[in-house]
């Protein structure tokens, strides 16, 4: 009877409370999150598309000259480099050099992996990484386990149509904790083989 007791708690009371629990500290996370070190020099900026603000956020910071390079990763077939320049409305100009797209990613397990190829052969031992929010946890998750060594400074986007009084924000919240729990997971047990 006891064992079965144990199982009950076990199932009904310390898994149900271990999930919420996470679910409220990524929802404060995502919250809580700001630009790290702004003002800081990296060896490039890494732009995972697919969100409000990420590409125009990207060019603000190579115009600041925060980076030597720029690679903007998950870019639509049908996206020319004309487009993404033209999204851009900073004061200062763009440098001339060294901004690529890359077209191969459709996942962030796949910007990641599409990020290590385009930096093979580089020296580069910075990124400034930049997507929403609600996406850097598995974002940097995705990146540390694609790039080890390479020091990852974030630079996550607050969503201002995003807020916790809205559906839509609980529902992505919802989305990408499980997924960044999901590919936690995943990249653990494949360590471990």
């Amino acid at each position: 009877m006891r064992l079965i007791l144990q199982l009950f708690v076990f199932l009904f009371v310390f898994i149900p409370c271990t999930w919420l629990f996470g679910l409220g500290g990524f929802a404060g996370g995502v919250l809580l999150i700001k630009p790290e070190k702004p003002t800081m020099h990296s060896d490039a900026i890494i732009v995972l598309t697919g969100g409000k603000d990420r590409i125009e956020t990207g060019l603000d910071l190579f115009a600041e000259e925060l980076a030597p390079e720029l690679f903007i990763t998950g870019v639509h077939d049908d996206v020319t480099q004309a487009e993404i320049l033209a999204r851009y409305t900073g004061a200062k100009p763009l440098p001339e050099c060294c901004m690529v797209l890359g077209y191969k990613a459709n996942s962030t397990t796949e910007n990641a992996t599409e990020t290590k190829e385009w930096m093979a052969g580089k020296n580069i031992k910075t990124i400034r990484l930049v997507t929403a929010n609600y996406h850097m946890p598995r974002a940097v998750l995705e990146f540390r386990a694609a790039l080890p060594g390479v020091k990852i400074i974030t630079h996550p986007i607050s969503q201002p149509d995003i807020a916790p009084g809205d559906k839509k924000f609980w529902h992505i919240i919802f989305e990408e904790y499980h997924k960044t729990v999901f590919r936690f997971f995943e990249i653990l047990t494949a360590s471990l083989r």
